[in-house]
């Protein structure tokens, strides 16, 4: 019974020391800085003055990139805290499995500065027409003969 005792212990630990987890990361220019919770729950995000001069696709990668980072860290920082709970085990293998499989689908993303083109699919689509800022035209009302139920306005009234 001290066992299981020693081992809730160690757990209510683990995961206090969870919840003050926090990974920092900057750009290599010093532009973004973010920290992150474990999660990925983005805890702050700030962007100097010189950095939104780099134009929006720039600074949407400089971000990017940064979040990645400490993502990577925070995932990191779990694994650490969580080795001596659960030591080498199925448990921990999960858990480096989803945190690698995340980093993959990271990786795979595209480069939102790059002006190529994505691969073809072949589920390209025609643009659609753009939106007219024109209301559109109003139905006309039915006229009492077109009206078979016979039922009064839902309004109380005599809208037809």
């Amino acid at each position: 019974m001290r066992r299981v005792g020693e081992i809730q212990q160690r757990a209510e630990q683990t995961q206090a020391e969870l919840r003050t987890l926090r990974a920092r990361a900057t750009s290599p220019d010093r532009g973004v800085s973010v920290e992150m919770a474990p999660g990925g729950r983005l805890e702050r995000l700030v962007i100097t003055p010189e950095a939104m001069r780099n134009g929006p696709d720039q600074l949407a990668a400089m971000i990017t990139e940064t979040i990645r980072g400490a993502h990577a860290a925070v995932a990191e920082q779990m694994q650490q805290t969580l080795q001596p709970l659960i030591g080498d085990s199925p448990a921990m293998d999960f858990l480096r499995d989803q945190i690698e499989v995340a980093q993959r689908e990271d990786d795979d993303e595209p480069d939102p500065t790059d002006p190529s083109p994505g691969p073809v699919t072949g589920d390209e689509r025609e643009p659609e027409a753009p939106l007219r800022s024109e209301a559109p035209a109003a139905r006309p009302r039915r006229t009492d003969a077109e009206d078979d139920e016979g039922f009064d306005s839902v309004w109380g009234d005599d809208r037809g």
